[in-house]
């Protein structure tokens, strides 16, 4: 009977050390350091802007981008890279999403940092009034992993949206 308690034991034990080995471990969105975070596909800084992703693999490590677009290009150019979890920011509230979390809004009409033109919101409500705002297209996370990435804003549309923009805020300083 000792033998039977002592085998029995032993099972549970081994059991709980597997059960221990093989949970999934939580991952979360490393905070950004905006002096020295480059995006890994395009290579600028990567600021706080609400449009900052990146994705921690397996292996604990951090990789960072200033646009979901370059994150889902980079992804979809390194197949091998075993990823525990992706984040992206609200871009309302900076907060870090998770990717399958979030509502999205592709709008190529507002500027993202590198021109793809899709928007990241925590509440399904607010990127459906993003959208019909704006006139864009709301989309799931599902959605998103088969976006076409080549549709890109020209850097001299968004240069010239951001002159009228900043046009427009001098217009109603001056009244």
């Amino acid at each position: 009977m000792k033998k039977f308690k002592f085998s029995l034991f032993a099972v549970l034990v081994f059991a709980m050390m597997l059960v221990g080995c093989t949970a999934k471990k939580e991952v979360a969105a490393q905070p950004l350091d905006e002096a020295v975070d480059t995006c890994a596909k395009c290579h600028m800084a990567v600021k706080n802007t609400g449009y900052a992703a990146q994705y921690i693999t397996e292996d604990s490590k951090s990789v960072k981008f200033d646009d979901i677009g370059c994150m889902e290009k980079y992804s979809n150019e390194h197949t091998d890279v075993k990823i525990a979890g992706k984040f992206i920011q609200d871009v309302n509230s900076k907060e870090w999403l998770k990717y399958e979390e979030a509502s999205y809004v592709f709008d190529l009409d507002t500027p993202s940092p590198m021109g793809y033109g899709v928007h990241a919101f925590k509440e399904k409500t607010t990127a459906d009034k993003f959208a019909a705002d704006k006139k864009g297209e709301v989309l799931t996370a599902e959605q998103i992993k088969t976006h076409d990435w080549s549709k890109k804003m020209n850097m001299k549309d968004m240069n010239n949206m951001k002159n009228n923009s900043n046009n427009n805020q001098d217009m109603k300083m001056e009244h």
